[in-house]
């Protein structure tokens, strides 16, 4: 296949993109090359090649691999969920092929995965990294200002999207939302009403830190045709748990470790297959420069 052109990657971008954005919303589902390719407007025969080159992984294994982080997830999240439910949810269609695929990545099946408490699964995780060379690395909580339970309506938002590691890197979201604000600015979709968010894609340590995703993103009140690295998307209505939390730079794992590791699994509610956001409100910084409010939104099911 001949290289893709430089002047037409962005298109590439946002087609991947898209792609990505339709997987992640049909994981429970039987997922054909034909159907991807179709989103993407790409010939079955290109479709896989581009994907890997853009996202510098293949298309089974991004497939594969976002069905798995959302096992564990689900596992460590919510006891209200039996195993058969959870298979079901991730898109196997029978417990052999679940409890395989499993004991391939992780060495050991799903009960005992989600008897671990979260030092040893933060530990099994980094020896997968690391090929057993394992750093004990401690685990803390930040808690919530405030915690409480809402119902919102959907958001349409603006999105820029990045692929590789950010935890802790503060000027790199200033780079991407100062992008993405740069761009909406020229289209004149600012406006006093704009709301700022980062919605995350993969779920946090289960990832490989190169193959994390975070969009970063700004509401707008119509669609907006793609254009390159910016696209449009819609932040799921619904119930969500919202925790209020006031934090430093370094103090944002915590803080979602809090949500999602201490109370969700205590909460009597169970996560389900819509995206984990941030939310910024306005901020003001005369009275603590250092620290900004930052609001969690973790989707929920009642019992």
């Amino acid at each position: 296949m001949e290289p893709i052109l430089n002047e037409s990657r962005q298109i590439y971008i946002s087609k991947i993109n898209a792609v990505q954005d339709y997987i992640e919303n049909h994981l429970d589902d039987e997922i054909s090359i034909q159907q991807l390719a179709e989103v993407a407007s790409f010939s079955e025969y290109h479709f896989q090649r581009i994907f890997k080159q853009i996202t510098g992984e293949s298309l089974y294994s991004f497939v594969k691999r976002l069905r798995l982080e959302k096992t564990i997830f689900l596992l460590r999240s919510s006891n209200l969920l039996t195993i058969q439910d959870i298979a079901l949810a991730v898109g196997f269609s029978n417990q052999a092929s679940f409890a395989k695929a499993l004991k391939e990545r992780y060495g050991m099946s799903a009960s005992k995965i989600r008897k671990m408490d979260d030092w040893e699964m933060k530990h099994l995780i980094n020896e997968l990294r690391t090929n057993g060379k394992v750093s004990k690395k401690e685990m803390y909580y930040n808690i919530p200002i405030e915690l409480a339970i809402q119902s919102i309506e959907p958001i349409k938002v603006l999105y820029t999207r990045y692929t590789g590691a950010y935890k802790g890197n503060s000027d790199l979201f200033m780079k991407l939302f100062t992008k993405l604000y740069s761009f909406a600015s020229r289209k004149k979709l600012v406006n006093q009403e704009t709301r700022w968010f980062a919605v995350y894609h993969d779920y946090g340590d289960l990832t490989e830190e190169e193959k994390l995703r975070v969009s970063v993103c700004m509401s707008i009140e119509n669609d907006v045709v793609s254009q390159g690295q910016f696209g449009s998307m819609e932040l799921a209505g619904g119930k969500y748990a919202i925790g209020r939390f006031l934090l430093e730079t370094d103090e944002y794992q915590g803080a979602w470790d809090y949500m999602v590791s201490k109370w969700l699994p205590e909460s009597g509610f169970v996560p389900d297959d819509r995206l984990c956001f941030e939310y910024y409100p306005p901020q003001n910084y005369e009275n603590d420069s250092l620290r900004r409010m930052v609001e969690i939104f973790i989707p929920i099911t009642p019992l």
